[in-house]
């Protein structure tokens, strides 16, 4: 269920970034599917990893990072597509609220194997 809503909601930001930012541009519609994707299954891959109750802190904080400094380089690697750095930390803070809200439910519904 979790990867789930980050496949939604990653792709949606980067697919509505890209059309509603000057900072942010993936020029097919395919690069921000892609982006999207890679998110949702890196950011999926880092609570697998690292959500728990002591960690949801380090959690949080690290899926900002890592959205930041993904999104910035993963642009680079589609021709045409452009992000500064103050499209990379919108998309990252955007992401990093939700994802705020996605761990308290995971830990609260204990549908984290670590949360104990």
């Amino acid at each position: 269920m979790n990867i789930v809503i980050k496949l939604v909601v990653c792709t949606l930001t980067v697919v509505l970034a890209s059309a509603l930012l000057t900072n942010v541009h993936f020029p097919y519609f395919y690069q921000s599917l892609v982006t999207g994707v890679t998110l949702a299954v890196a950011g999926y891959l880092t609570e697998k990893a690292l959500l728990r109750r002591e960690t949801f802190w380090l959690t949080t904080a690290t899926d900002f990072v890592v959205t930041a400094i993904f999104v910035y380089i993963f642009a680079y690697f589609f021709s045409g597509a452009y992000i500064t750095v103050v499209g990379a930390i919108l998309i990252a803070a955007f992401l990093t609220v939700i994802e705020f809200f996605v761990h308290l439910w995971l830990l609260s519904t204990g549908r984290t194997v670590k949360s104990s």
